[in-house]
């Protein structure tokens, strides 16, 4: 199964107001559209990547990083308003932490979590390895895959989560890039979950 299989064949939907839907898609395009046309670069990772890349799952929320400076928070605020939920003091401290705030779909109450992009070092090649493909009949700039397991790993390391380990050993069915998050894997401290994780794909 390809990423675009996933993501046609596994299409979700809220409902609200009892007869109303719309699906967690058209969502992301309507945000995607929006960030590019100001020019905001992002990269699309999280549960809507993983319905890209492996089997899909239910998601509640969008995870997406942009890069994002003092200069364009007021533009981003005056961007998603009044459509969206806009926590204003929350953009402004994410920028200042490089953390993260969140956007609010009001028609669906679906959740966009903005992670304001780091310095680190995996974060700008992770960013700069970025690519650019079709997701459910729409452009996006999507975390590549070999990125988002190193992402995953990390999240793992830090809240000891079995649902990342899972996840991480779904992609890898997929197929993956062994010594670049051998790499990575050393790098970040994550050599040993990642190791846990190659053993699980065998049974």
């Amino acid at each position: 199964m390809d990423g675009n299989e996933s993501v046609h064949d596994f299409c979700f939907i809220i409902q609200f107001n009892m007869s109303e839907i719309i699906e967690p898609n058209k969502v992301l395009h309507d945000v995607v559209k929006r960030l590019e046309s100001v020019k905001i670069a992002y990269m699309l990772t999280g549960s809507m990547a993983m319905m890209y890349y492996a089997t899909p799952r239910y998601t509640a929320d969008i995870d997406i990083v942009i890069e994002l400076n003092a200069e364009k928070i007021i533009e981003i605020s005056t961007l998603f308003e009044p459509d969206y939920y806009v926590p204003h003091k929350r953009i402004t401290d994410a920028v200042n932490r490089k953390s993260m705030f969140n956007l609010i779909h009001q028609t669906s109450s679906f959740k966009i979590d903005c992670i304001i992009k780091k310095d680190s070092e995996f974060q700008q090649n992770a960013f700069e390895n970025r690519q650019r493909v079709n997701y459910a009949d729409f452009d996006v700039w999507l975390i590549r895959k070999e990125d988002l397991i190193i992402s995953k790993l990390l999240w793992a390391k830090d809240s000891h989560s079995d649902f990342q380990i899972r996840d991480v050993v779904n992609l890898l069915k997929f197929g993956f890039e062994p010594s670049y998050i051998e790499i990575w894997s050393d790098k970040l401290g994550v050599k040993d979950l990642f190791a846990e994780c190659l053993e699980k794909l065998k049974r």
